[in-house]
């Protein structure tokens, strides 16, 4: 009579333990890692220039984060680093704009055993340039 009773406790408790490790995000069920960055305007005298900064980008599972891989509108010149290519080891960047307006900018990371973040993106506006006439 106990032993239905035992075998449900134990039934129960294997649920509910596995239940937690589901939730939890332990290393049996590694999470990706989650891509940030922030824009900073006005960095220099050419209001079309923004810096990138994916150091706010993280992993759960406190693995490294090896790449940074940007997609940009066209027409977006790359200022720094010179050596770009749509992936770098670096979270940080420099573009230029060609006007102004609004561009979307979309990153995702990927952590050193491979995984990947969900894309991120930003919507930014640029500011109207101003022009000094020419006589």
């Amino acid at each position: 009579m106990l032993r239905p009773f035992v075998r449900r406790i134990g039934v129960a408790t294997v649920l509910v333990g596995f239940l937690f490790i589901m939730l939890s995000g332990c290393a049996l069920f590694p999470q990706p890692p989650v891509a940030s960055f922030v824009v900073e305007y006005n960095v220099t005298a050419d209001v079309l220039v923004v810096n990138l900064n994916a150091a706010g980008s993280s992993d759960p599972n406190d693995d490294a984060i090896v790449s940074y891989m940007w997609a940009f509108d066209d027409d977006v010149d790359i200022v720094s680093p010179l050596d770009y290519s749509k992936t770098l080891p670096t979270p940080l960047l420099q573009a230029r704009f060609p006007d102004e307006g609004e561009y979307t900018i979309q990153l995702l990371v990927v952590d050193d055993t491979g995984a990947m973040s969900a894309p991120v993106s930003q919507t930014i506006t640029l500011p109207v340039v101003v022009m000094a006439p020419t006589q």
